[in-house]
């Protein structure tokens, strides 16, 4: 008896990619001054941040009192760290831009918005709403917490729904700068490999590539990688 195993892949160009969005990867909001965020990209191409910017809303405030225009061009895999400028030693040596001044509390909420369109690439907490002191609880909270994106990029464009870090972020105690500047696993431009066994056909139609593995019989093994 003969099998099909079929399968489609996404088709990789050897033309120019268009970058995803960046995203936040990583949020603190520590003890005294120890407060910065993390902006990742997750490829495959490069990111020009100049594009973008960072508003803060503070206290339930509908208009940000607070922005930060990157400017950097972050390359695929890369992560770009704003501090403040008071910040631990741990989190100034992984910080591409401080500022002096004030940022945010555990009741603030950050945006990132596209410059182009004033569209939301990515958030944290709710505009207009002053949850009194976090939103969260426990270590899965913004305040006196160090957050870490679960899935990456996992983009959060409604900036005025309910905010519950627990479904998105995972929480580390106060002042937990350890992972802060360092890429999240799965960034980057991926490295195109295919490994079959067996008896194969690849066809290439429709923006993806087809791959047909024959078996001898249903017992038979046969694996695409």
């Amino acid at each position: 008896m003969r099998a099909l195993l079929l399968l489609t892949l996404t088709l990789v160009s050897t033309h120019a990619v268009v970058a995803a969005e960046p995203y936040f990867s990583e949020y603190i909001e520590g003890s005294s001054n120890n407060k910065a965020i993390e902006i990742a990209n997750p490829g495959p191409g490069p990111i020009d941040l100049s594009g973008y910017r960072l508003e803060v809303y503070f206290n339930g405030s509908l208009t940000s009192s607070f922005t930060h225009l990157p400017t950097a061009t972050l390359a695929a895999g890369d992560v770009y760290v704003f501090a403040s400028a008071s910040a631990n030693a741990a989190i100034l040596a992984a910080a591409d831009a401080t500022t002096g001044s004030g940022l945010w509390n555990g009741d603030d909420a950050l945006v990132l918005r596209r410059i182009s369109d004033l569209a939301v690439v990515d958030s944290i907490g709710q505009v207009g709403v002053d949850p009194g002191s976090e939103w969260g609880s426990g270590l899965e909270s913004t305040a006196d917490n160090t957050l870490r994106r679960r899935a990456n990029p996992d983009y959060d464009v409604v900036i005025n729904d309910a905010f519950l870090p627990t479904t998105a972020w995972e929480g580390f105690a106060t002042d937990s700068f350890g992972d802060i500047g360092i890429p999240p696993a799965g960034g980057g431009t991926p490295t195109p490999t295919l490994t079959l066994s067996g008896p194969a056909n690849v066809g290439e139609g429709g923006g993806g590539l087809t791959v047909t593995v024959t078996r001898s019989n249903s017992l038979a093994a046969a694996s695409v990688t």
